[in-house]
């Protein structure tokens, strides 16, 4: 299972921001920002889903998507 977030940087976008701009706000780590950008694998916890929702006025599925494992 891994989650993809691809569609993050639009929201960003939309909202005026970047990840980095984030990191720097203190709303995610460094370790989160390289997982949002593919840079590293592993999911994120819910408090910092709940934190960029917060941030970025959204709800998760806007920059989050579930892609199953192949069988």
């Amino acid at each position: 299972m891994a989650m993809d977030y691809s569609r993050l940087q639009d929201i960003l976008k939309t909202n005026g921001t970047t990840i980095y701009k984030l990191n720097a706000e203190k709303v995610i780590g460094s370790a989160t920002r390289q997982k949002l950008l593919g840079q590293v694998s592993g999911g994120i916890d819910s408090r910092t889903i709940e934190a960029l929702c917060k941030r970025l006025n959204c709800q998760p599925g806007d920059f989050m998507t579930y892609v199953p494992d192949d069988p």
